[in-house]
């Protein structure tokens, strides 16, 4: 939550008219159902996350001892309703007839395959019918392009890298794969939440990064009775 609402506000500051979200609503922090009743108040297209659906199973048989000790926990914070509502939720969506979202992949949505280069990316492109999707997943910010051939662009994450945000340009006649990164969890070895801003005008993707209350976050982690690796690994983003 202390993520989120520093993204949030600067959301607000560059004037964004509207708020996508790409899944992993709840998983693994102390605040899952405020994090789901924010979002929720947003009114806003959203995709289901592999946290999201394995906290509104009954059973977590895919994931790791920690991981399944955050989900057995967040279960106990969200009401019946909640967990109906993040069940029901689509594996992809298209927004606005524009462009396309999902949390893994468009060609197997279901699997939650994680796209960590240029070879993984190129089956999703088969299934991507506009020019962008976005998406997230692995917690890592990535660009990927397709025209006839599949491509990864690590020159835009050096620059975001090096400056807290890039602008990527979207070529015509060029389809885009690209990964928001992650608000409440970055796995890229930076602490600070990540985001996207589609600039329908300039028709450009603008990843940034956002401080927030690590520490905070940190603490609250311990409060609740989470394990403590999971505090740990905020400071460090991975």
């Amino acid at each position: 939550m202390h993520a989120l609402a520093a993204v949030m506000t600067d959301v607000q500051q560059e004037a964004c008219t509207d708020v996508v979200c790409l899944g992993d609503v709840v998983g693994y922090n102390a605040y899952p159902k405020e994090c789901l009743d924010y979002v929720r108040s947003l009114n806003c297209p959203i995709v289901k996350g592999n946290h999201d659906e394995e906290v509104a199973r009954s059973e977590n048989t895919r994931m790791n001892p920690v991981a399944r000790a955050a989900m057995e926990w967040t279960r106990r914070q969200l009401t019946a309703e909640d967990l109906n509502w993040l069940m029901r939720l689509q594996f992809q969506r298209m927004v606005n007839s524009s462009y396309m979202i999902v949390h893994s992949t468009l060609d197997q949505p279901m699997a939650w395959n994680y796209i960590m280069n240029a070879n993984d990316a190129a089956a999703n492109f088969a299934r991507q019918f506009k020019p962008l999707c976005l998406h997230g997943h692995t917690h890592v910010p990535r660009v990927f392009s397709w025209n006839g051939t599949c491509t990864e662009h690590p020159e835009f994450i050096a620059e975001l890298a090096a400056n807290a945000r890039v602008e990527i340009p979207l070529q015509q006649g060029t389809k885009y794969f690209i990964n928001a990164g992650s608000v409440g969890q970055p796995r890229d070895n930076d602490p600070r939440a990540c985001y996207g801003i589609y600039d329908t005008d300039r028709n450009s993707v603008t990843l940034k990064r956002v401080e927030y209350d690590v520490a905070g976050a940190q603490q609250a982690v311990l409060a609740a009775g989470l394990p403590e690796y999971l505090a740990e690994r905020l400071a460090r983003g991975c």
